[in-house]
């Protein structure tokens, strides 16, 4: 029996890594499951026995990839993560990092909005069941907006980030996050536009 677990993570793993291969070169959408197959060097037979589609293995990796986010947004204190953002965000960037050899396919394919809408559904539930459990008084509607603004402008920073290659460690990106965030548009007095 553990010669076959063995054999199926061997498999699944081999899957995985064509994908994250393919998917570097071209959006998802395009990757067929003969390709797939081909350059996981496996039988189509073989692949159905694990997954139905190459959407399917997409939804695998998205789901640990949430799991993994959703169990760092369990351990956070939401009241300080609105004084101070910085320990969230960098916790959530350290999470997506541990998926670099996915960070294309996060952060830049066009299938990404798929995959930041899960994150951003994730975030405003997570902070409606805090708020609603910690601070009842709070006009849960109201804060859905807000969780939801925040939530997206957040992915969005990620997403200009990691395209643009930028010199900015992770750690400069969430500490400028944490401060847009806490600060939100005092922080344009300082900046002089040329109108």
């Amino acid at each position: 029996m553990e010669t076959t677990d063995k054999r199926v993570l061997r498999t699944k793993s081999a899957i995985r890594k064509a994908f994250n291969q393919l998917v570097q070169t071209k959006e998802m959408s395009d990757i067929s499951v003969s390709e797939l197959t081909q350059a996981a060097n496996i039988t189509r037979s073989t692949f159905y026995m694990y997954y139905d589609s190459v959407a399917a293995v997409r939804d695998q990796i998205e789901n640990e990839i949430i799991a993994c986010i959703d169990k760092v947004m369990s351990e956070q204190d939401w009241v300080q993560c609105m004084i101070n953002p910085y320990p969230l965000l960098n916790a959530i960037g350290m999470e997506i990092t541990k998926y670099d050899e996915y960070n294309r396919y996060i952060l830049c394919s066009n299938n990404s909005g798929r995959l930041l809408d899960k994150l951003n559904g994730r975030v405003v539930v997570a902070f409606i069941e805090y708020v609603k459990e910690k601070k009842p008084d709070i006009d849960a509607a109201r804060a859905k907006y807000v969780a939801a603004f925040v939530s997206a402008g957040i992915g969005e920073c990620f997403k200009i980030w990691y395209n643009h290659k930028s010199s900015l460690t992770l750690e400069e990106l969430c500490r400028r996050i944490s401060e847009i965030v806490t600060k939100g548009l005092e922080i344009l007095k300082g900046i002089k536009f040329d109108c």
